[in-house]
């Protein structure tokens, strides 16, 4: 009888280790993801350039900018900045572009959430006359 209650006792600490699973934190991660343009495309004057980016959050975001800079003048041709609390969010526009010489451009996403992370995607293009 000794020996059954000992085994009857190691069996519920037993399975009482084994149902105690350790929780895994979520960590929240804002993420930002230019979707268009393309890394490396190449575009030629005059015609549109569509910026189509997404940022999201798991529980909120909070600020948002996007800024297309032409690298060989040094001008920004794009710049959107917002605030939201979605947890995910995707802007639009499209802009004509205009250049005299072969031109690089880069277009930077930056997204921050309310705890302060920030995620920021670069997305290098060329535009020829």
């Amino acid at each position: 009888m000794k020996n059954l209650l000992m085994l009857f006792a190691l069996i519920v600490l037993g399975v009482s280790f084994n149902s105690c699973e350790k929780q895994l934190d979520v960590e929240e991660t804002v993420t930002a993801k230019i979707n268009s343009p393309t890394e490396g495309a190449t575009m030629t004057n005059g015609t549109s350039l569509n910026v189509n980016v997404t940022f999201t959050d798991p529980t909120e975001l909070h600020n948002y900018s996007i800024v297309v800079l032409d690298e060989n003048t040094n001008t920004t041709v794009l710049n959107l900045t917002g605030h939201t609390h979605n947890t995910s969010y995707t802007l639009d526009s499209t802009i004509i572009l205009s250049v005299a010489t072969s031109s690089a451009f880069k277009v930077t996403a930056i997204g921050t959430n309310h705890s302060g992370e920030t995620a920021t995607d670069v997305v290098n293009l060329t535009v020829n006359p």
